[in-house]
């Protein structure tokens, strides 16, 4: 009586298991470091925005009324960026940091009047500033209230901040410009910065 030959599992080659495991480790190398990489683009830090003083973007000496030109130079430059930066990085609120040169500005002031930003940013029109402070204050409320106007139907989300930063300035920026020419040290001072900051971690992904 004849044996029937047993029957024997067929079995791949080991090399093809350690391909899949190659290829599986691969993967989720590759996913682990889109992931790492688009997490820091969410949370490294937004850029800042000035509004430099030149024939754009320049207020009247002692005033804080926002010129046609300035307007118009903001809405067609500077918004596109603003709004970018928003989507790109989650931010939820802006601060506007206005900074004066250190002529001095005398004048009755009645800030005081006034219980808050949102009550100056309303009575703008009748506020007085009777320091660089005040002035710095007001023009950074100016702004602001610019901001509101175009960004308030598309980010109703957005919190504003308004400061001043008086006639303060990094030394370093302009140490060679003070010596040679004052007129340009007095100039660099005389700006807008437009701030981005968020509450917290974002948790989406930036849309850019």
């Amino acid at each position: 009586m004849k044996r029937k030959p047993r029957s024997t599992t067929k079995l791949d080659p080991p090399w093809l298991a350690y391909t899949d495991l190659l290829s599986s480790t691969l993967m989720i190398l590759m996913v682990a470091l889109v992931t790492s990489a688009l997490g820091k683009l969410v949370n490294e830090k937004p850029p800042i925005i000035r509004l430099s003083d030149d024939a754009d973007f320049r207020f009247t000496r002692g005033s804080h009324e926002i010129s046609r030109a300035f307007e118009h130079q903001l809405a067609m430059k500077q918004l596109p960026k603003i709004e970018r930066v928003i989507r790109c990085y989650g931010i939820d609120t802006i601060e506007i940091i206005g900074h004066t040169d250190s002529t001095p500005n005398s004048g009755g002031s009645n800030l005081d009047a006034f219980k808050d930003n949102k009550l100056l940013l309303l009575s703008s029109n009748s506020a007085r500033g009777g320091s660089n402070a005040d002035l710095g204050l007001l023009r950074a409320l100016s702004v602001e209230d610019l901001l509101r106007q175009h960004l308030s139907d598309s980010h109703k989300h957005l919190q504003y901040r308004s400061y001043s930063a008086s006639s303060f300035v990094d030394p370093e920026e302009v140490k060679k410009e003070q010596k040679s020419n004052p007129e340009i040290y007095q100039q660099a001072k005389r700006r807008i910065e437009v701030r981005f900051t968020r509450s917290s971690k974002a948790r989406e992904l930036p849309k850019c």
